[in-house]
């Protein structure tokens, strides 16, 4: 027992460090644990040097990262993203293995292996894409939905194939009969345990929150974990089934919340445990006496699951360039394939050299991984920018189609808006957008609407850049934003080029590529937080305005933790502290309609005009009669117009 508290020790020692390297490195943290692994493990370093307690540690690990996965598992985000889910995640599974298994059984592998291969291979790592896409912040990107959807619709399958997993080790040649009503008793086993305990646990977790506390709650989770594993054990299945139906209960529980705070902290030491233990598996003797073999599985593995996917995106109409990075970004072996191997090695379908083989080709897919989906975008430009668009639409007719118009790129919530805005100010604009849905929107809603890559130039040509007044880019992918901000301002340098953001530290990337306004998201909300506290407390109008002025002119630094210098002090405090103007809008049941400027009697605030019908009326005497509709200027200082105009609202005495 001490001997597995001195190795757990040592795992989370190691742990530590190298989250917070890849943190800072912003890679993900998997890479470093299956580097870890192979040093401190029995076939390196041998910090860690018992292979069985190594088994029992990764065993432990698997079932912490599927309870934690069970528990993070949405029901709803599967359905919004059903359509990509069943269709780019359904080719991309049967395409990938259908061919691996196909392959594999040329080379004279047993049927039930090349299944199994097959399976396991096609799997893609939800753990690195993930991370990595919502770290660059393009989950609402076309590629970025498209990765989550296959990637959904792998871990759905993971329960089917771990079922799988032991009728395929059977020997000899299993008949469609016979795989067909195993599988359906190791469905009813799942659907029993996952409707029993819907029945028990929810009901025992309200129990104890009643009469306990948090620590209750909390061991009540891992008293669940246990027993779910163990009846899963008891009815044919494995421990790991058993994590992911717990979590996948509680998730659905009302007390999820609390349960996800205490416990999703811990899920990267959880994760730890596994891709750690994995590494230590491998032994490194093999890798040494068979690298230019290993290399070459790890590319042909990666290059087939590359192009499967990219076929796969094909198949649902999507654009090639997209395809071409969803490819790129799903060519890896994942971690529920380490999952399915173990169980595979433990029920003897594979040899000892297989399974060592395999966790080779898996760990180097997952460490160039992270290389390839950095690189996809900035690659699939490259590669598509030299192939000439095949929408071969007559460009000259376009371009004399609109002039001084504006150009949208991206037809998301903020294209959407901006589109009817300018159809409302009949302002002439074009949207160009890659979604096939949201073309057909577009077209519906009666908007002008080309499908073409703004990164291209034909298509920027097409829509008119030449002639176009403004450019507007509301797309997520920040390195497709660059490329198209570069390219608009090649071929056409007078435009206005706008570009949304995401971050404020991207701010001075896209505008060094020419970008002349960049709004980041996140800073523009702030902004919008602080307007509204300012006016509930009644601050004037240009006092919040100028403001928000002094902190765009000095590029967004106040809010990125910059130091505002000297002279922004003093133009801040100037602006606090200086005479400063307001309007006040006379409406309909004012209690000051008709009665004089004499008879209001703000003292100490000077009307310095009235603007009657967009006609401006200055220096306006005492007799002037206000009527419904005026708007009166105001001029004082900062505590003078803030109590003028809740005199005004208000009919309260006025008092300085």
């Amino acid at each position: 027992m001490i001997h597995l508290i001195e190795d757990l020790a040592v795992l989370l020692l190691v742990s530590l460090p190298i989250n917070l390297l890849f943190h800072k490195i912003k890679l993900p943290s998997v890479m470093g644990y299956l580097i870890a692994g192979v040093l401190i493990g029995p076939y390196g370093l041998q910090l860690i040097d018992n292979v069985d307690v190594v088994k029992h540690l990764a065993e432990i690990g698997v079932i912490l990262l599927l309870f934690v996965i069970g528990l993070e598992f949405s029901l709803t985000r599967f359905i919004k993203n059903l359509a990509s889910v069943l269709g780019v995640g359904g080719f991309q599974l049967i395409l990938t293995a259908g061919t691996i298994g196909w392959i594999f059984h040329l080379y004279g592998f047993v049927q039930n292996q090349s299944i199994a291969f097959g399976l396991i291979i096609a799997l893609s790592s939800t753990a690195i894409v993930l991370k990595m896409i919502t770290d660059r912040a393009e989950i609402d990107t076309l590629h970025g939905k498209l990765c989550v959807g296959t990637l959904l619709f792998q871990d759905l399958c993971v329960v089917p194939i771990m079922l799988l997993m032991p009728l395929l080790a059977q020997t000899g040649a299993i008949s469609s009969a016979d795989l067909m009503i195993a599988m359906l008793e190791s469905l009813a086993a799942v659907v029993s345990i996952f409707f029993l305990s819907k029945l028990i646990v929810p009901r025992m977790l309200t129990w104890i929150a009643r009469i306990g506390n948090k620590e209750h709650l909390t061991l009540s989770v891992i008293f669940i974990i246990l027993i779910t594993g163990w009846v899963s054990h008891k009815m044919g299945l494995t421990l790991a089934m058993g994590a992911l139906i717990a979590g996948m209960i509680i998730s659905d529980s009302e007390y999820n919340h609390q349960i996800i705070i205490d416990i999703l902290p811990l899920r990267d030491y959880f994760s730890s445990i596994f891709f750690i233990s994995v590494g230590m598996l491998l032994q490194v003797e093999i890798f040494y006496d068979s690298v230019l073999a290993c290399l070459q599985l790890t590319v042909a593995a990666v290059l087939i699951k590359m192009f499967m996917a990219f076929c796969s995106c094909l198949l649902v109409r999507a654009p090639l360039r997209i395809s071409l990075i969803v490819g790129m970004r799903l060519a890896q072996i994942g971690e529920f394939s380490l999952i399915l191997a173990t169980i595979g090695l433990d029920k003897e379908l594979f040899s000892n050299e297989q399974y060592q083989l395999l966790l080779v080709v898996s760990i180097l897919s997952m460490l160039i991984a992270p290389l390839l989906i950095q690189f996809s975008s900035k690659f699939s430009i490259w590669i598509f920018s030299r192939v000439k668009a095949e929408e071969g639409v007559e460009k000259k007719v376009e371009e004399e189609t609109f002039s001084e118009h504006v150009i949208i790129a991206g037809y998301g919530l903020g294209g959407r808006t901006l589109a009817k805005v300018l159809q409302e100010a009949e302002i002439p604009f074009i949207i160009l957008e890659l979604n096939g849905e949201k073309i057909k929107r577009a077209l519906t809603e009666g908007m002008t609407i080309y499908y073409g890559d703004c990164t291209q130039e034909e298509t920027l040509l097409r829509a008119g850049v030449k002639q176009a007044r403004m450019i507007v880019y509301a797309i997520s992918d920040q390195v497709s934003s660059e490329r198209a901000i570069r390219l608009t301002r090649k071929l056409n340098s007078d435009v206005k080029i706008m570009v949304r953001t995401r971050l404020a530290s991207q701010v001075e990337e896209l505008k060094t590529s020419g970008a002349d306004v960049v709004i980041p998201e996140e800073f523009e909300t702030s902004i919008e937080i602080f307007c509204r506290v300012l006016k509930e407390y009644r601050i004037p109008n240009n006092v919040i305005e100028q403001q928000v002025e002094l902190i765009r002119m000095e590029g967004y630094s106040m809010f990125r933790g910059l130091s505002l210098n000297t002279e922004s002090l003093k133009k801040f405090s100037n602006y606090l502290t200086a005479t400063l103007t307001e309007s006040y809008l006379v409406i309909g049941d004012s209690w000051i309609n008709e009665k004089t400027l004499g008879e209001i009697d703000v003292s100490g605030v000077i009307v310095i005009a009235v603007i009657r019908k967009n006609k401006p009326h200055p220096n306006p005497g005492a007799e002037f009669l206000v009527l419904p509709g005026d708007m009166l200027i105001l001029f004082g200082s900062h505590m003078q117009l803030s109590k003028a105009i809740q005199y005004l609202r208000e009919d309260t005495k006025f008092q300085l």
